[in-house]
């Protein structure tokens, strides 16, 4: 799709007022300088979407999504930029000139047709002569040939246009084609994507197939798995596989067993040990949790038995508790995974192991020794789990592992308290998507909010306002990444600040929600030079304060070695008074 002037951008948004486009499809009401109304992306009674005539920008204090006037089409009609840009300029009648793309359904009808060629060519590639080897080595891992079918493996051969011959003259375009991800394009031509891989079709839970994981066979290419790369149809950081076939299971069961292979969920499956998904070799992501949110609220990892698969079972449990819900562990024998489990062992004992799981917390104490950890080891061990429950926002959760933690490390609770109170956020931070999810970046430390406070006096209209805190504060004060983009913005003269305009700097849909709430906010009666004042002290004061408390806890470390402490003393002393001289 062309790209559209930026002067054709700018005359849109400053003609298509934002009450006039919102009040199409939400019942607005006028509230002091502001308009309310419920909001149209989540079920709510009592109205917390805002909308800002002054700033052109709106804000629910419900959900948290805001933007400007193109954002708003965006997220209500599911539809990119561009579109958006072309649907407001026909309605206020300024020519613009774009090309047409394919039509959504159009595309996505053809993208599922693709994949199901697919899917029918490899499982009979399968189950043919030249097949055999590969069906032989799959039951050799003992599949059962009904399970195969179900899941409708299949094999790839050594071919470079064998997909491509099949889907050849069915009256797919060369935008589709490439765009299903099933094949490469290079100056010699179209080719296939797999080759010499069992194929292992991935299904959007409807039961259509999306993608595809294929597995080294007869080959000596170095990359043991290939996936399908993201397409329109597949979004790896939100997608199971298997989950087509155990979403039933899951809910009845009230749990779901995450796996991370192909072959660690059909084996399970085939055991009759149905609640489970796996997440298909990638990395579990906030999307994933929130996907599961959805079914169940208790997650079991069941991750390969070596030291990466705890490392990436400790990844998945701090996502999961970050997303609400309550994860266990179960580990098989070292040196083991889950797939090579089960077929020794049999179902039973699995899934007798399955229904007592180990809390996460024992779990993470245990893989790094936690409990037999001394002195600085143990400090850096205890800080860096006061870091991951700082980003988790439910209150009870956080409680409850404070807690937890205090009692098997022997910390004072308070003590654990105040260690995580001192921590930074570290949101996750996405690429640009379009999605529904609550992956909100908080800031919630006081740091974060004496830099946002800043924000908000030099996105005011107001120039003396403005001018003063340029006068006054440095861009090396903010430190935060997304506030670290929107200090860039503001401190850059050139560039325009009006709120609306501000907002597509970021394409991103989490960070757009963020940076509205800032601009959003309302201009208090308080004296500017006081607010520049205070955060100043605030930005200033904090380094201080955490060196005086890296240096109590060396002083508690030697006094119980009975070592001498006069140069951490000292130390403490020369901070204090830079802090009073502040």
């Amino acid at each position: 799709m062309a790209k559209i002037p930026q002067d054709i951008i700018e005359r849109v948004r400053d003609t298509a007022d934002i009450v006039d486009v919102v009040s199409q499809f939400v019942d607005l009401k006028q509230r002091g300088p502001n308009y309310f109304g419920l909001c149209p992306f989540h079920s709510e009674k009592t109205p917390s979407f805002s909308v800002a005539p002054a700033k052109q920008i709106y804000y629910c204090f419900g959900c948290h999504s805001g933007g400007n006037v193109f954002s708003f089409m965006m997220d209500y009609q599911k539809i990119p930029f561009p579109d958006a840009v072309q649907v407001l300029a026909e309605r206020y009648n300024i020519p613009i000139k774009i090309e047409k793309g394919e039509g959504t359904s159009e595309l996505f009808t053809s993208l599922y047709q693709l994949h199901e060629i697919a899917v029918k060519l490899y499982q009979k590639n399968l189950f043919s002569e030249d097949g055999q080897k590969a069906l032989e080595y799959l039951k050799a891992r003992n599949l059962k040939e009904d399970i195969i079918k179900q899941f409708k493996i299949g094999l790839a051969f050594n071919a470079w246009g064998q997909l491509v011959k099949q889907c050849k003259n069915k009256g797919f375009t060369q935008t589709q084609i490439i765009k299903s991800g099933l094949f490469t394009r290079s100056d010699k031509g179209i080719f296939d994507r797999f080759r010499s891989r069992i194929m292992f079709p991935i299904f959007h839970p409807s039961g259509k197939p999306i993608a595809f994981g294929g597995r080294i066979h007869n080959s000596d290419d170095p990359a043991k798995y290939l996936n399908s790369p993201e397409t329109p149809l597949y979004k790896k950081s939100n997608v199971f596989y298997g989950l087509q076939a155990t979403r039933d299971s899951i809910r009845k069961e009230g749990f779901v067993i995450l796996v991370e292979g192909y072959m660690d969920f059909l084996k399970l499956y085939q055991a009759s040990i149905h609640p489970v998904v796996s997440v298909s070799g990638t990395a579990f992501t906030l999307k994933h949790a929130s996907s599961l949110s959805r079914i169940t609220q208790k997650v079991i990892l069941l991750y390969d038995g070596d030291e990466a698969g705890g490392t990436a079972t400790e990844r998945a449990g701090w996502v999961l508790l970050r997303s609400g819900l309550i994860p266990s562990v179960v580990r098989p024998p070292k040196g083991t995974d889950p797939d090579d489990w089960v077929s020794s062992v049999g179902s039973k004992a699995v899934m007798s192991t399955i229904k007592e799981p180990l809390d996460y917390i024992d779990f993470h104490i245990d893989f790094h020794q936690g409990a037999d950890l001394s002195g600085p080891e143990r400090q850096k061990y205890i800080i860096s789990l006061a870091g991951e429950i700082k980003n988790i926002d439910d209150g009870f959760i956080r409680n409850d592992l404070i807690k937890a933690i205090s009692e098997k490390l022997n910390v004072n609770e308070k003590d654990l308290i105040r260690i995580v109170n001192t921590q930074r956020v570290n949101p996750e931070y996405k690429a640009n998507t379009n999605t529904d999810l609550d992956e909100r970046i908080i800031f919630n430390n006081q740091v974060e909010k004496a830099q946002i406070e800043l924000l908000k006096l030099l996105a005011n209209n107001n120039n003396e306002i403005r001018y003063y805190v340029l006068e006054h504060v440095t861009i090396g004060l903010f430190k935060a990444p997304l506030l670290k983009k929107l200090a860039d913005i503001l401190f850059d003269k050139n560039l325009n600040v009006e709120s609306s305009a501000i907002i597509e700097y970021f394409q991103d849909k989490n960070e757009r929600d963020s940076i509205a709430q800032i601009l959003f906010a309302e201009d208090e009666n308080v004296s500017f030079e006081e607010i520049v004042s205070d955060c100043l002290k605030i930005l200033k004061s904090e380094p201080l304060k955490e060196k005086i408390f890296t240096l109590r806890g060396q002083i508690r470390e030697k006094e119980s070695k009975g070592e001498n402490i006069l140069e951490e003393l000292s130390a403490i002393t020369k901070l204090r008074e830079e802090l009073n001289g502040l």
